[in-house]
């Protein structure tokens, strides 16, 4: 099958089904509506009874269908609309739910079938040939083996104090209490941002699913208070950064017939960070993804990461050599659609960062939430679908000894809280605008790393 993100086939899928809520002639919403006190098992019964009553009616087994599907019985659903393509002459709309149902369950070859099949049929109204005309294309393309897709984002960000620094009036130096100096005060300033991301998959044709997954992901970002390449001690200005990384290793099932659902990926992890136009930081390592569909709405998943960073020696980067070490992370992830085009996340993170000196080592445990809805335009019920994220996140760093050149008789510890919102508004089919805010917040037990930054952003997106 095409790899591709559970949010990217999430948003696919939910405004497939959404359309056609739109566009059917029994709309899913109705049967969602009918009998509000009744419980959704005794409305699937009560349609039940109706199809023994009337085999033969179209909305009577419909309606069946859409009440198994939002229950959770997908099987149940696949095999009612089925059902109604023994009867002579079957609406072509019946094909082409059951192509969406079979997209939603992964099943792209049949999911693509179907959705030729409705094409042919002149009598699909043409909003519903543009939904399936839509899909198809997609479809086509998961199931090719070789697969590539990516995005290209150019982005404007303002921040109120993007080097994170100190909010407090005093910091401590040596172990002494001296006043912060107006030139390390934060400073608010803006970015342009360059970000690409290339993703690609080949099916090695075997049964246990096995494909070679490849990600490349970089970004340039360039403030407007820096410039040129000079490098100094003690840097004031926000670094121009250019940032890339690229994982790859094999997707596989490693049980298809017991546990269908689970997925693993054990991969390679290289990446470099330029500032200033000078080498900076790299890092190398390997990682292990591994995934379980639990059901149909809800998915879980592990991803841990061993690598090794390495500071370059730089005028700027004192004790270089120090600062880097083996890292390890895990983190722990689980996500429920709790309605259509509606998904909630949490994710559970675990860091320990070894570096050459105890005041460098921090171990951080992380709880990050969000909840994602895609929905209609407010401007046209017939356009694509906004999808919104809201999150918020709550992290603690915990250093293992006390930095002399700060203070010697207290070790670090950071609490950083994160909230923030954005907005993917469609323009075309493959472009779209991103809107985004963020508060951070960290509050340290060292007034030398209290700190606040806002940060806005608008950026224009192009999907291939």
């Amino acid at each position: 099958m095409h790899r591709i993100s559970r949010l990217a086939r999430f948003s696919l899928w939910s405004r497939a089904i959404a359309s056609l809520a739109l566009l059917s002639q029994a709309p899913i919403v109705a049967a969602q509506g009918v009998g509000a006190a009744e419980s959704l098992d005794r409305q699937v019964e009560n349609a039940f009874r109706q199809v023994l009553k009337a085999p033969a009616s179209q909305e009577a087994g419909l309606k069946y269908a859409r009440l198994l599907i939002e229950s959770g019985n997908y099987e149940g659903g696949v095999a009612a609309l089925e059902r109604l393509l023994l009867v002579p002459d079957p609406s072509p709309s019946v094909r082409l739910e059951l192509a969406v149902l079979y997209y939603r369950m992964g099943s792209y070859g049949m999911s693509e079938t179907l959705l030729r099949q409705a094409l042919d049929d002149g009598r699909l109204e043409d909003a519903q040939r543009a939904l399936a005309q839509s899909m198809l294309s997609d479809t086509s393309a998961r199931n090719q083996p070789s697969q590539l897709t990516g995005l290209i984002m150019l982005g404007v960000r303002h921040q109120t104090n993007p080097s994170m620094r100190s909010n407090e009036a005093w910091v401590y130096s040596a172990g002494t209490q001296v006043p912060l100096l107006n030139q390390f005060k934060p400073q608010s300033d803006t970015d342009t941002q360059l970000t690409a991301r290339i993703d690609h998959r080949y099916d090695l044709g075997l049964q246990n699913e096995a494909a070679v997954v490849s990600s490349l992901v970089a970004q340039v970002t360039k403030f407007q208070s820096s410039s040129g390449s000079q490098l100094q001690p003690n840097q004031v200005a926000p670094y121009n950064l250019a940032w890339g990384e690229l994982t790859t290793g094999i997707r596989f099932k490693p049980a298809p017939v017991a546990l269908p659902g689970l997925r693993l990926r054990p991969y390679l992890i290289l990446a470099e960070l330029g500032a200033q136009g000078h080498r900076y930081l790299s890092s190398k390592g390997v990682g292990l993804d591994a995934r379980f569909q639990i059901d149909e709405k809800t998915a879980a998943g592990v991803v841990y990461e061993h690598r090794n960073y390495r500071y370059a020696e730089r005028i700027d980067v004192p004790n270089a050599s120090l600062l880097g070490g083996p890292d390890n992370s895990v983190r722990m992830l689980l996500s429920r659609e709790v309605a259509p085009g509606q998904v909630v996340s949490a994710e559970l993170g675990l860091r320990s960062h070894g570096a050459g000196a105890s005041y460098y080592d921090y171990d951080s445990p992380e709880l990050r939430m969000s909840y994602q809805a895609s929905f209609a335009s407010p401007f046209s019920e017939r356009s694509s679908y906004w999808t919104g994220t809201l999150w918020t996140s709550a992290l603690q760093r915990k250093y293992g000894g006390a930095d002399p050149g700060v203070t010697a008789d207290r070790r670090r510890k950071d609490n950083e809280w994160r909230i923030g919102a954005n907005l993917s508004v469609p323009v075309s089919e493959r472009w779209s605008l991103l809107l985004q805010v963020e508060h951070v917040r960290i509050d340290s037990n060292l007034p030398n790393y209290q700190a606040r930054n806002t940060a806005v952003q608008g950026a224009l997106a192009y999907r291939f």
